[in-house]
């Protein structure tokens, strides 16, 4: 069978590595497998070809007939064109596969409002499946209105070999992200001014986007003024990405939101620990199979009277109301901060930087400081199961989705309310200020 795997680009990036393991894996399962690489599936403004004409564009660049499509990220709104070409591509009746890792509903207002003038971006026919890398996506489309036959729970898979025994002392916390914002490195500073004496930490690398380097320098500047014992930008030509992975005696996560969850499992190929911030919503899929992904807490509460509240409110009320509207919106920000609020602690991760300083430099956070030196202490739990993310089992739970895509009968298509999906992304009590 001859498949084509669409994504924006071929450049190095998380979902081009998932792609190019699930060419890997339909190659053996004998299906010829073509990744076009046009300019025109480049990231893109403005919507200059019809859909027809995209999706004639592609074809061409195949040679020949396609009897299966797999486009990644295809509501992410990258490129314009791309919800015609979705809708010609449904009315073509050739079985497809719409696997999202992303969502422009979810905390992406510029991407989303590249698709403000369609309502067509999720079609619905027998022939038409959709892939999600975590369970809580998988749950969102149902609850829209996409027929259970027709979604697939199918994670990534992880290839990594595993590292030396790491030296136990002194610890070495090797945090190994690019510091975009949503990576919170303000808990990854707290920890630093919090951690037994000795002990070093390190963050890899700087982030690609220049909207986000200014955060990161401005927390560059702090630890250095705090005199934290942490390293920036180490991931160095002369010391790559591995030194720093072999090197380090733990890794860590404080991220308030990922997608996969590569940070929980990986650093169990890796033979190395993790510490951190627990994200259930992504996590749980990690349990249900078994494997617990590491020493973790799931928030740092702080009283509301060690804030200062008035400036914390004035902040939140705009920044949720300015969210909302940027997905053309309204919100009773007065409601949403009551429930912000009620348990009268607002979580450390969920505070804008200027208020995380102003704590890191004021307040003691002893029971965190306990809980570090007790998982810094801790003999790991390593050694657990990690077969459900080896490649053999990707590859297997391929073959099953393919089977039931290619059983389908083809019919044409309906498409679900867009609303459908961002009533669910965009809820208040899922508004983080480090996602904005």
């Amino acid at each position: 069978m001859r498949i084509a795997l669409i994504h924006y680009h071929q450049r190095p990036s998380g979902v081009n590595q998932v792609l190019l393991l699930q060419k890997e894996a339909l190659k053996n399962l004998g299906h010829d497998v073509f990744i076009p690489e046009i300019p025109e599936l480049d990231y893109c403004e403005e919507n200059q070809l019809s859909g027809t004409a995209f999706l004639n564009l592609i074809e061409r660049s195949t040679s020949g007939k396609i009897d299966l499509w797999i486009i990644h990220n295809p509501t992410l709104g990258k490129n314009a064109t791309f919800p015609d070409f979705i809708e010609a591509l449904a009315h073509q009746g050739t079985p497809v596969i719409l696997q999202c890792h992303d969502f422009a509903e979810d905390g992406r207002p510029a991407n989303y409002q590249r698709l403000a003038n369609t309502d067509r971006l999720y079609p619905l026919a027998p022939q038409i499946h959709y892939a999600l890398i975590n369970s809580r996506d998988a749950a969102i489309l149902k609850n829209a209105g996409i027929p259970t036959p027709q979604i697939h729970f199918l994670p990534n898979a992880v290839i990594r070999p595993p590292l030396p025994a790491a030296s136990s002392e002194p610890p070495f916390i090797f945090y190994p992200v690019r510091g975009i914002r949503r990576k919170n490195l303000g808990e990854f500073c707290l920890w630093a001014k919090l951690a037994p004496a000795g002990v070093r930490f390190a963050i890899a690398a700087k982030p690609d986007n220049h909207e986000w380097l200014s955060t990161y320098e401005e927390w560059k500047s702090f630890a250095a003024q705090e005199n934290l014992p942490l390293e920036f930008d180490v991931v160095t030509t002369k010391h790559p990405f591995e030194y720093w992975l072999e090197k380090s005696s733990h890794l860590a996560t404080t991220s308030i939101a990922e997608g996969f969850g590569l940070t929980f499992i990986e650093p169990h190929f890796l033979n190395r620990p993790l510490i951190g911030r627990d994200l259930p919503e992504i996590t749980r899929d990690f349990t249900a199979a078994g494997l617990t992904p590491g020493k973790l807490y799931q928030e740092i509460p702080v009283p509301i009277h060690h804030l200062d509240i008035d400036q914390l409110k004035g902040a939140f009320h705009h920044q949720i109301t300015s969210t909302f509207q940027s997905y053309g919106q309204l919100i009773d920000p007065q409601f949403a901060w009551k429930n912000l609020i009620e348990n009268g602690t607002v979580d450390f991760g969920n505070l804008p930087e200027a208020h995380q300083r102003s704590l890191i430099k004021k307040q003691s956070f002893p029971e965190l400081k306990g809980w570090l030196a007790q998982a810094l202490a801790e003999t790991p739990s390593l050694g657990q199961n990690i077969k459900p993310w080896s490649t053999n089992h990707y590859q297997n739970r391929l073959k099953d989705i393919l089977n039931s895509v290619l059983s389908s009968p083809s019919c044409p298509p309906e498409f679900l309310p867009k609303q459908n999906i961002l009533q669910q992304f965009l809820d208040p009590s899922r508004f983080h200020f480090l996602r904005t």
